[in-house]
């Protein structure tokens, strides 16, 4: 577990997520310029949000979060990708994701990360449904006559599976071209 910083500035903006580590941030930077048109991710910073805490204010409130996450007890998951798809956002932007089946052990980790956080941190359970998922990309004009084909493509193309032993508290911050994620603190799962 890495020491929880304060930083800087005294709102943050948080979320919860688990990594994707090697083979599976491999596999993803080789998707890289498939497609022309998509404001690719850096695969260094690919992940699956559990829990998005927005903008959070305080260092009580900050401690009070780290606390929650330190007391978890469960164990590392397997992130086992699926087909690629995607989101439809306002303004027509698409993002671009590869679905995470959702198992049993990354579902009950998810129910233990909201019940931590709603217990220990006062924080309210989340109401939208936990859909798991890797972002890799956004499509500022969607193509649809090339974007079914890739979709299809990378569909029938399997990806590895990744174990992931810690959980790790992120902090946001806007980049000049795309969002930076600062890892704040980081809790292990057992093996």
């Amino acid at each position: 577990t890495k020491a929880f910083p304060m930083p800087g500035s005294t709102t943050v903006r948080l979320f919860i997520a688990l990594g994707v580590g090697s083979p599976l941030s491999d596999a993803i930077a080789a998707m890289r310029g498939s497609l022309a048109g998509v404001r690719w991710v850096d695969p260094a910073t690919c992940h699956v949000t559990l829990r998005f805490l927005g903008e959070v204010s305080g260092r009580d409130r900050l401690e009070d979060i780290d606390m929650a996450l330190s007391a978890i007890r469960a164990p590392a998951v397997l992130l086992r990708p699926e087909a690629p798809g995607v989101f439809q956002q306002d303004g027509g932007q698409q993002t671009l994701w590869i679905g995470v089946e959702r198992n049993a052990p990354l579902l009950h980790l998810h129910r233990k990360v909201d019940t931590a956080l709603r217990r220990s941190a006062g924080l309210a359970i989340e109401r939208r449904r936990f859909v798991p998922h890797i972002t890799i990309g956004a499509i500022a004009v969607p193509a649809p006559d090339r974007l079914a084909p890739w979709l299809a493509r990378w569909s029938a193309l399997p990806l590895p599976p990744v174990e992931v032993r810690r959980l790790t508290l992120f902090r946001s911050l806007r980049g000049f071209d795309e969002p930076v994620y600062e890892s704040l603190a980081e809790y292990d799962l057992a093996g």
